[in-house]
């Protein structure tokens, strides 16, 4: 699949992060990554991205931050969120925030699942 999605991909777990980016880049996103939530940070002041994809527990600058700075500055960007602990009171931030919540671990190709459903849904 050829896409032109941008997608900042951010995590602190580098296997994670390389791991996600490898496949993603091999459906045929444009994939940046940022290994910290500051990374992500001045690569969102930076640039665009159609989608970011964001661990939510990273030291200093979390994915909750990350989430908030993403609306703030790119409204209709879509947004996915992965955690270990996924509790009640995430999931109603969540759910508030109008993001896609994962469960980690997770399927790998789960995340190119929701991507090309995006797509669909966001065509033109």
């Amino acid at each position: 699949m050829e896409s032109r999605y941008r997608l900042l991909v951010v995590d602190d777990d580098l296997d994670v992060l390389r791991s996600v980016a490898l496949m993603l880049s091999l459906e045929g996103y444009c994939v940046i990554t940022a290994n910290s939530g500051m990374a992500a940070s001045v690569l969102l002041a930076e640039q665009a991205f159609d989608v970011v994809i964001t661990d939510l527990r990273m030291p200093v600058v979390d994915g909750f931050e990350i989430v908030r700075r993403t609306r703030e500055k790119y409204p209709s960007a879509g947004i996915i969120v992965t955690s270990r602990y996924i509790d009640e009171q995430t999931q109603k931030w969540i759910d508030e925030m109008g993001v896609i919540g994962i469960q980690k671990p997770y399927n790998i190709h789960q995340i190119g699942t929701i991507l090309r459903d995006y797509q669909l849904m966001h065509q033109a």
